[in-house]
């Protein structure tokens, strides 16, 4: 199986679903009505794939929804069935938009995919409008009471990017955030590694160790929902 491109494998995506992540749009539609999207405002989805996400805040609640990603062959596949809605190439930690353009921006299972976090968090606060919302959902660490937990030299995927919460919390308040909402939702990791399994695909393929106790890991990954606001001012 080449791995290179892991969510463009189609056994791998019929798995997952659509959405190409964990819990799929459950956590979406959470992090929608807690932060009170209205119907018209612009939200960026980066990361998005063929567009399944952007497609459900269109079809659902109204909003002017604009996707970006680096895969162009899953951004062919999403203009192909969702000619209405934008879809851009390009990188997260460089993205192609004005400053204070979005009301809300969407980073869902992909932050631990990019190299820079910090950059990536800075872009998102100079396209989101002040007092705008930035929805996190991802892998994260759980380092078993250590504070400095062993790398994780064989992992890939989002599990090589995952940081602890706390890590994870310092760099969001670090870009100019505030933090509003923390969620564990860890249990969508294992209805996750239930659909490889029936699909014959080993969760060491995905993420490049094995999702259990003492398999190079102090603990499971976690999977957690985190929502905050851009602050308007430094200590706001």
């Amino acid at each position: 199986m080449p791995l290179s491109q892991p969510y463009e494998i189609p056994a791998l995506r019929d798995a997952i679903g659509p959405a190409i992540r964990p819990g799929g749009l459950e956590l979406t539609e959470r992090a929608i009505r807690f932060c009170g999207i209205a119907a018209g405002e612009r939200v960026l989805d980066v990361g998005c794939g063929t567009g399944a996400t952007g497609a459900f805040l269109q079809g659902h609640f109204g909003i002017a929804a604009v996707g970006i990603d680096l895969s162009a062959m899953l951004l062919a596949e999403g203009r192909q069935a969702r000619a209405a809605l934008p879809l851009v190439r390009g990188d997260g930690v460089r993205l192609p938009f004005a400053p204070e353009t979005f009301a809300a921006l969407f980073c869902e299972c992909v932050l631990s995919l990019l190299e820079n976090h910090q950059a990536a968090l800075t872009e998102f606060h100079r396209v989101l409008s002040p007092g705008g919302h930035l929805v996190i959902a991802d892998l994260y660490r759980r380092s078993n009471g250590l504070e400095n937990p062993a790398p994780l030299s064989t992992a890939r995927g989002c599990l090589k990017g995952a940081v602890q919460r706390d890590l994870l919390e310092e760099r969001v308040q670090s870009a100019g955030f505030a933090i509003r909402l923390w969620e564990d939702h860890s249990h969508h990791l294992k209805i996750l590694a239930a659909r490889l399994v029936w699909a014959g695909i080993a969760v060491r393929d995905l993420w490049g160790l094995e999702c259990r106790p003492g398999a190079a890991l102090d603990e499971p990954p976690g999977y957690g929902l985190l929502v905050s606001r851009k602050r308007s001012m430094p200590h706001e």
